[in-house]
């Protein structure tokens, strides 16, 4: 139980400067992570490389909303915070589990969340620590560890949860998931692993984020010239 509270514990500290980043820095690495796997499982870097180009589409540009004059209004998107991603192990198609397990990670990545993987899949697990190694991210951003790890990582506070296996399964950590108090917690889930479709959903990363503002009063910091200059009118 010690050792599940380090690994909250560590990976909230990487996601609070992780989330701080501006979306290029993000990227910058997540490429780093797709070029570390191409010479491991290409297709699994095709996997990476698709969900970073739709992710660059979808949350790469703030959106200026409208206010009150004087001030910017900004809506942008950030981390929810420490994201669990479980796999089961034994589960058919292999290949597909691995992609899927892959696409949640990069997603959560790219959003701006920090990541413990729960596996005992030998492949996953050796693929994700040597791509994590060369892509040169920060200290305890990605962590793998045991998959009987998630139960008790999952009574920490984990914003959003990536679960590839088994239906019954899905279906307990929905009911875990709905009695906690405090945030509601995304669950992210796939269980049709013979057609999957989270490998190739194009808005994954939305599963993997919060909505923000930003407010600006422009007169505060120098003054907006419209307004100076509506000022010195006379009429």
């Amino acid at each position: 139980m010690v050792h599940q509270i380090t690994y909250f514990k560590d990976a909230f500290s990487a996601w609070e400067q992780w989330n701080l980043t501006d979306f290029d820095y993000k990227c910058e690495h997540v490429l780093a992570f797709k070029s570390a796997l191409e010479g491991q499982q290409s297709t699994v870097a095709k996997v990476v490389s698709y969900h970073l180009q739709q992710a660059s589409t979808l949350l790469a540009e703030t959106h200026q909303l409208v206010g009150p004059t004087g001030e910017t209004n900004e809506l942008y998107a950030a981390g929810r915070g420490v994201a669990l991603v479980i796999c089961e192990n034994n589960i058919e198609p292999a290949y597909n589990s691995l992609y899927s397990a892959f696409a949640m990670i990069t997603c959560a990545l790219i959003a701006g969340n920090s990541v413990v993987v729960c596996s005992d899949n030998a492949e996953l697990n050796q693929l994700v620590k040597q791509a994590v190694a060369l892509a040169n991210f920060p200290s305890n951003l990605v962590q793998v560890v045991a998959y009987d790890a998630s139960a008790p990582l999952l009574e920490s506070d984990v914003r959003s949860v990536g679960y590839v296996g088994r239906s019954q399964v899905e279906h307990a950590l929905n009911l875990q998931l709905a009695k906690r108090d405090g945030a509601i917690v995304g669950l992210v889930s796939e269980t049709d692993l013979e057609s999957p479709k989270l490998a190739h959903d194009p808005h994954l990363s939305l599963r993997f984020i919060t909505e923000r503002t930003r407010t600006i009063n422009i007169t505060a910091v120098g003054g907006n010239a419209t307004l100076l200059e509506l000022g010195n009118e006379t009429h």
